[in-house]
């Protein structure tokens, strides 16, 4: 499952690969670009979200 880098919404799509490499696009808060979150388990996504409000750098 791809999760989006800013706002952790399933909502993303690719828009564009090939050479370049993949460029994806959440349609939730408009970010655009080649690095997104792939996940496995939910909960290990909530958990680290947690642990960063938790320790913030």
């Amino acid at each position: 499952m791809f999760y989006c880098p800013v706002c952790k919404s399933q909502d993303i799509f690719p828009v564009a690969g090939g050479y370049i490499g993949q460029v994806y696009l959440c349609k939730k808060c408009k970010y655009r670009g080649s690095f997104v979150l792939e996940i496995d388990d939910p909960a290990a996504l909530e958990e680290a979200d947690r642990d960063a409000k938790k320790n913030p750098r």
